[in-house]
């Protein structure tokens, strides 16, 4: 089951530890972790976990503490990013140019978001290799290379840019920055570039004791998965593979209304609106076995954010009306957030609606609303007197009932819609929350927006799935032999790519369930998931160039058009700009950088 909390007791740990290196004096390092006696937790009935906690600990504090252990110097390595990136967050929140703390500047901030969030991963990577190791999993070799990979590629850049917001003085030896630079360096390049691990033969690995700490889907999720295994061996044909792919709007009604029936749709939703009450991490098994298959969630997603608004936020009458409609699979919602001159600023909304005494009257447009063509409900943001409201409102064919909508086609071959609303009447149970004070129901809906792993994870399972069955064939084409060994590390770099953004899929989804969730857990996935989908595709358009461009080879047809989707998908829902600048002000402590 998954469990990624630290308890009290661990807390403790790395307190003492910090506490005393940092307070050593001119005592050797090596002689208060003697006198903490931490080699135990490498013995009899220690904890490697425990290890970890203690390694990032010392090396907040510029210390390896254990040096002959690959993950552990992996650990110690992200406690010296961690610090360097402390360190520059509170200077940039102090340093003032131009009448400004430049952490207020993108520049500054952005780039220290960046490194916050592959440091995050190489913390929750390294967590995830010991519990696979502790769990006897097959993969747990691949995931601790991984994880030491990851770290050699974060944790020296973190603070290599850590340095540069301090400017002259980040380089300085008067600065900690400089020793805790040297010191990465030397523990991840010791035995030679770290890149070669990637590639080279998995390490043996010996059992280790149980830790208290899990990244496995619970026997809940295990039956979902498998349920949802059988629905599509019985339900879904490689011609329905076919038609998603060449479908503009990522929806094939017949599908969808199956899948409902066989209680996939929604699975978390309680029993009284249609679901079965699953838990978080089982429906992202099913989430995962359907994306890799080829079957696109984005519309699936979308309604079921809808739906947990209406439950969070609905009128009783609105959620007895629609609810059954979506669970049931009859009917589809959209998003109608965005607008032509706002993009991402949802705050700044200028479609107006006014109550005439009856009911709500909306003026105004929106872009980029996908399946509107399709939908029957929008959920509708606008600016009423007081502030901004919410509605999730009836849609009615376009071109009646005030509103109507023009096609739009995307870049990777998608469709969406500009949305026209001209005394557009919504009645009162359509309502969301309290009129004028819908900055709530925006919160809530961005949560549920970022916090969609599964779909970044599918894209790129979905090409792991392609590749993993074309590659002999892709492989024997004329030129590839040649190019082979920079195609083997590109697909490894993929490969751990996907691994870090499991990590940060499972912690925001284990957060959200166990009430520990953080501001920046969500941005931090969708900006990482959306930037690897798009970047790592890239790369292995270049790999496979040029049969990657011509579409005859199915599997080199997905990559290069998740290559293009991935980019999409770095401006929908937030561009990654804003993520970064989430994540800066609530990770970070940085002062607002919009």
């Amino acid at each position: 089951m998954v469990s990624l909390g630290l308890s009290s007791e661990q807390q403790a740990m790395i307190d003492s530890v910090g506490g005393a290196l940092a307070s050593r004096g001119e005592r050797s390092a090596d002689s208060v972790l003697e006198e903490l006696g931490i080699e135990a937790l490498l013995g009899e009935g220690g904890s490697l976990l425990d290890a970890a906690l203690v390694a990032e600990a010392a090396g907040r504090e510029g210390v390896l503490a254990f040096p002959g252990k690959r993950i552990l110097v992996a650990a110690s390595c992200v406690g010296m990013a961690q610090r360097a990136l402390d360190e520059a967050a509170a200077y940039a929140c102090e340093r003032q140019v131009f009448g400004r703390a430049i952490g207020e500047y993108q520049g500054v901030a952005h780039t220290l978001a960046n490194a916050a969030t592959e440091v995050d991963a190489a913390r929750l990577m390294a967590w995830r290799a010991i519990a696979a190791r502790a769990e006897g999993l097959g993969d747990a070799a691949l995931l601790d290379t991984q994880a030491f990979w990851w770290a050699a590629r974060a944790c020296p850049l973190a603070i290599k840019n850590s340095m540069r917001v301090f400017g002259g003085y980040g380089v300085s030896e008067d600065s900690p920055l400089p020793a805790l630079y040297r010191n990465a360096r030397a523990a991840l390049y010791a035995d030679g570039d770290p890149d070669r691990v990637l590639t080279a033969p998995l390490p043996h690995l010996s059992a280790i004791e149980p830790v208290s700490m899990s990244f496995t889907q619970d026997a809940e999720a295990d039956e979902w998965e498998a349920r949802t295994r059988r629905f599509l061996a019985e339900n879904f044909t490689d011609e329905h593979k076919r038609a998603f792919a060449a479908a503009l709007d990522n929806h094939l009604p017949e599908l969808h209304l199956k899948l409902a029936a066989a209680g996939l749709l929604f699975p978390d939703w309680p029993a009284e609106w249609g679901g079965s009450g699953a838990g978080a991490i089982a429906t992202s098994a099913v989430h995962r076995v359907l994306t890799r298959a080829g079957w696109p969630i984005s519309v699936l997603v979308v309604s079921d954010s809808i739906g947990k608004l209406l439950m969070m936020f609905g009128t009783e009458e609105a959620k007895a009306e629609i609810l059954p409609r979506l669970a049931r699979g009859e009917a589809l919602a959209c998003l109608g957030l965005s607008e032509p001159s706002g993009g991402s600023d949802v705050f700044g909304a200028k479609t107006r609606a006014e109550h005439d005494g009856t009911r709500w009257i909306a003026n105004g447009q929106k872009v980029f609303t996908t399946s509107a063509h399709r939908a029957d409900y929008v959920l509708l943001l606008t600016r009423t007197e007081g502030g901004l409201t919410l509605f999730v409102a009836p849609l009615p064919v376009p071109g009646e009932g005030g509103f109507d909508l023009a096609p739009v086609q995307t870049f990777a071959g998608e469709r969406t819609n500009i949305t026209f609303y001209s005394d557009f009447a919504i009645e009162d149970r359509y309502l969301l929350g309290v009129a004028g004070k819908g900055a709530k129901v925006l919160a809530a809906t961005m949560t549920l927006e970022h916090n969609q792993g599964d779909y970044y994870l599918g894209a790129m399972g979905l090409v792991q799935e392609e590749l993993r069955h074309d590659l002999t064939r892709i492989m024997a084409l004329p030129g590839m032999a040649e190019n082979a060994a920079a195609i083997r590390h590109s697909l490894a770099r993929f490969d751990a790519h996907v691994a870090a953004l499991e990590c940060l899929s499972v912690r925001a989804i284990w957060a959200g369930h166990a009430g520990q969730s953080q501001r920046w857990y969500g941005p931090m996935c969708k900006l990482f998931g959306t930037e690897s989908w798009a970047a790592c595709c890239a790369e292995l358009v270049e790999r496979f160039a040029p049969y990657s461009l011509q579409g005859e080879i199915p599997a080199l047809a997905a990559v290069e058009s998740e290559a293009r989707s991935g980019i999409q998908a770095t401006i929908y829902g937030g561009t990654s700009e804003v993520q970064r600048s989430v994540i800066a002000e609530t990770a970070l402590g940085l002062p607002r950088s919009r």
